[in-house]
């Protein structure tokens, strides 16, 4: 959720900087023929695919690969092609038996697992939760209106907000790593206590992302990086300053990506020690993390602290997660390549034209 609120971010600074130029600098668009309705069709469709791999790819994926164990004691066949009633070749040489790669160590074998244990709509599992959670930001983002540029406030309301929806995002790994539950979405939102064991975990998470998305905005700001871009008329043409605006929120946008990656990891594996005794996980799954849980019955926390979360991080469960992100990255960049060119190919075409109005 952290690392895909970074496109969400950026494209709000980029879009109020360049929002507050003058009416007669204001783009008309202007719609022509069928082309225009082969446009709309194409833009949606593109917004549809990207989300989708965004989200089965770059968020449901990580986040079993964060939690699966390198070595369980159980494996979970995932293959379709396997016949327990097929005779076994007499003169076939014995070979040594190998233990089966992870679940996680390539993306097709996840989405084939999940589909296998939770149907074809598994690869959306946990949407429900998801929706809930942005509606439920949006609303703390309205009652609390500030400046774009009032870095410092945006920070602060980032991070309370996910605090308060604490248990919306430890649901949402809930559901994502277990396997299915006959209760509603919102029947897995856990109560108080939860709250009160998972909410410092998601603070640390977005004040690790936040401040290295913001405090950067902050330095730019202070060097007056984005002076003349809240009045494009004043200097150079909107392009040249939507561009501006794009580079410069690249950096922190990227630091903020580069953080995020081990403080998501924490968050999701700290949440995943909190999965309740009756639900099953859907991988294979250590819940003791090494035996550094202590069940919350015999007196002791009933999750693994974000210290303990890290360390008992292995090094090819690591190497997963990060690979499944890397790969979701390049499956949305190839998306976003495809489809850019298919829209710039129509406006070419005559789809779409603008202009800017006389002053």
């Amino acid at each position: 959720m952290a690392i895909s609120s970074l496109v969400r971010r950026g494209a709000e600074a980029v879009a109020d900087f360049t929002s507050k130029q003058p009416a007669p600098n204001q783009p008309t668009i202007h719609f022509a023929g069928w082309l225009s309705a082969l446009f709309v069709f194409t833009a949606l469709a593109f917004i549809a695919i990207v989300f989708s791999v965004e989200y089965t790819y770059g968020m449901l994926v990580p986040t079993l690969a964060a939690i699966e164990d390198s070595n369980p004691d159980i494996y979970v066949r995932i293959d379709t092609d396997f016949d327990p009633n097929k005779p076994v070749d007499a003169e076939e040489p014995e070979t040594e038996q190998v233990r089966p790669n992870p679940v996680t160590h390539k993306l097709r074998t996840t989405i084939l697992h999940l589909r296998n244990r939770a149907g074809f709509l598994s690869r959306f599992r946990g949407l429900s939760m998801l929706l809930t959670y942005g509606f439920a930001q949006g609303l703390v983002f309205m009652f609390m209106p500030f400046s774009i540029d009032a870095f410092l406030p945006q920070f602060l309301v980032s991070m309370v907000s996910a605090v308060l929806l604490a248990n919306l995002q430890l649901a949402w790994v809930h559901i994502v790593i277990s396997e299915p539950s006959p209760k509603r979405f919102y029947q897995r939102i856990p109560g108080f206590a939860a709250w009160k064991k998972i909410a410092p975990v998601v603070a640390f998470e977005h004040a690790v992302t936040g401040a290295a998305y913001y405090i950067p905005l902050f330095l730019i700001s202070v060097c007056n990086g984005f002076k003349g871009m809240e009045n494009p008329a004043e200097g150079g043409s909107p392009t040249t300053t939507i561009g501006s605006a794009i580079g410069l929120v690249s950096l922190p946008a990227l630091l903020s990506f580069v953080a995020s990656v081990p403080a998501r990891a924490i968050f999701i594996r700290v949440a995943a020690s909190m999965l309740p005794e009756e639900d099953e996980s859907i991988v294979p799954f250590d819940r003791s993390f090494g035996g550094k849980v202590s069940p919350a019955i015999l007196g002791g926390s009933g999750k693994v602290s974000i210290v303990d979360a890290w360390k008992t991080f292995d090094r090819p469960a690591l190497m997963r997660f990060v690979k499944a992100i890397g790969k979701g990255f390049a499956l949305e960049v190839a998306v976003v390549v495809l489809f850019g060119s298919l829209l710039a190919l129509q406006i070419w075409a005559g789809a779409v034209t603008y202009g800017f109005g006389n002053a």
